[in-house]
């Protein structure tokens, strides 16, 4: 929550006198625990808890960065009384399954399912290969949170999709399935050719914030 994007929608939020709630996932930045104590299932709940708790009986506008726009999705599928809209940037669902486990080698599926963990590397240049650990419970469980394999996804409000077209991370494509799967006929995909998985730099930004404008005009 003290990323770049997050900082910038802050800001705006700040500026627009818009009620704003940023939280880092159990395992993640500022909030207790270790990551690879924690699923996906755990990270929705965390998102649940949150409009449970700490908003108000207003219904909400989520946005979701990566794996975010997963969660999101999850989420509005529980609380869809709750929810006003969703905003997905670089919308990342299934990823544990499309971008991790069927990435894996015979030998990395045999350790991870005696050992229960991975290092998982990447062998993406500018990541220069980095590792970082995957347990066999994170891919097991996003199996059950599984939203692209579906005929459909049973959400019906408004939704933003924002996706760069150089986006090495999650192919824009994944935003394009989201948009054929839910059930909203309100729904935009907006793809931004020069823009990398982040989408930090301020073309982008400006026009996160001029959606999130489009669900708080009165």
């Amino acid at each position: 929550m003290n990323g770049t994007k997050a900082t910038a929608i802050y800001q705006f939020c700040k500026e627009n006198d818009i009620a704003l709630i940023l939280f880092d996932y159990l395992g993640h930045g500022d909030s207790s625990g270790n990551f690879i104590d924690y699923t996906i299932s755990d990270w929705c709940n965390n998102c649940i808890k949150v409009i449970n708790e700490l908003t108000t009986n207003s219904k909400q506008i989520i946005i979701g960065s990566s794996m975010g726009g997963w969660l999101m999705l999850l989420t509005a599928l529980q609380l869809p009384e709750k929810i006003l809209a969703l905003i997905g940037i670089s919308s990342a669902p299934d990823f544990t399954e499309d971008l991790i486990f069927q990435q894996l080698s015979n030998k990395q599926m045999e350790i991870l399912i005696s050992h229960g963990i991975i290092d998982f590397a990447s062998s993406k240049e500018e990541y220069h290969n980095c590792t970082y650990q995957i347990t066999n419970n994170l891919i097991l469980d996003g199996k059950k949170n599984l939203l692209l394999n579906k005929e459909n996804i049973d959400i019906e409000c408004p939704i933003r999709l924002l996706h760069g077209m150089n986006d090495r991370d999650v192919p824009y494509y994944t935003s394009l399935k989201i948009a054929e799967k839910v059930k909203s006929n309100d729904v935009k995909v907006h793809l931004i050719k020069s823009a990398e998985h982040n989408m930090s730099d301020d073309y982008s930004l400006n026009v996160l914030f001029y959606t999130i404008k489009e669900f708080c005009v009165n």
